[in-house]
């Protein structure tokens, strides 16, 4: 959610978004795999994002969390936002 408030702070709103709607998708399956462990919530079938064992699953989380990171990584590269290190890092892209 940080990394879309970031983007969308420095005029990239197509890919705040985007950081948003990964954001919320990862934090839905969660809670509803939390909620059908605790027995609150009736059986769906999702699996436990990052932990489970279906390989699907995984794989597109692992590419959701993947296209976050670029998101960070273009923001940070472009000059725009601080680095980790609260330093701004000149681009080496044309």
């Amino acid at each position: 959610m940080s990394i879309g408030l970031m983007a969308h702070r420095y005029g990239r709103p197509f890919a705040g978004n985007l950081a948003y709607g990964i954001g919320l998708w990862i934090a839905l399956q969660a809670l509803v795999s939390v909620g059908v462990n605790l027995g609150v919530l009736p059986t769906k079938g999702l699996t436990l994002p990052l932990i489970s064992s279906g390989g699907s699953s995984v794989l597109m989380t692992l590419l959701a969390l993947a296209v976050v990171l670029r998101i960070r990584y273009e923001l940070v590269c472009s000059g725009e936002a601080p680095s980790a290190s609260g330093r701004r890092i000149r681009s080496v892209h044309p």
